[in-house]
């Protein structure tokens, strides 16, 4: 396959941004370059750590609730969702990227997954784990984000790496 030919397999097809209040700037920032090179939309996916996801309904199809969770307005997922499209605005407002926000449920490696499988999405942007004690009892329990969605997703995963930890999206809780 030539080169343009494997370029042109990207171009137009969404791009999922893994997105969490706290994360480092450089994931958003990263993700809207990226969509913007490829002339594609992007989606912000954040995974309510609340909820859960529905399993395949029979004959392989996924329940609408588990790419969509419903959320009382005055709920805290919702409330920090809402802060964090807030601030992924203030920074897209300099791209002319078209994107959006989804809330996801479940198990972030599937919940990503597929929700990239539902869009037809070219590519999964995450972050490098984020800091502190509880990610780390997080990825010893269940492993680490990057590695399941390499090993459980056709779709390519770029991981952007946690270089400058003072700089962070704040939930503003």
């Amino acid at each position: 396959m030539s080169e343009s030919a494997g370029i042109a397999r990207f171009t137009g097809s969404p791009v999922i941004a893994g997105i969490i209040p706290g994360q480092n700037p450089a994931v958003w920032t990263r993700a809207l370059e990226l969509a913007e090179s490829l002339s594609a939309p992007l989606i912000a996916a954040f995974v309510d750590p609340a909820s859960y996801l529905i399993e395949w309904a029979p004959g392989n199809e996924v329940l609408p609730i588990s790419l969509d969770p419903v959320l009382d307005p005055d709920d805290d997922t919702a409330i920090a969702a809402a802060r964090l499209k807030e601030s992924l605005g203030d920074v897209a407002a300099d791209y002319s990227t078209t994107w959006a926000m989804r809330i996801i449920g479940g198990d972030p490696a599937l919940a990503l997954g597929r929700l990239a499988q539902t869009v037809g999405a070219s590519t999964i942007v995450i972050g490098a784990r984020r800091p502190g004690i509880m990610a780390k009892v997080d990825e010893l329990v269940s492993g680490s984000l990057m590695h399941r969605l390499l090993t459980t997703q056709p779709v390519p995963v770029l991981g952007i790496p946690s270089h400058d930890m003072k700089q962070h999206f704040h939930s503003h809780a």
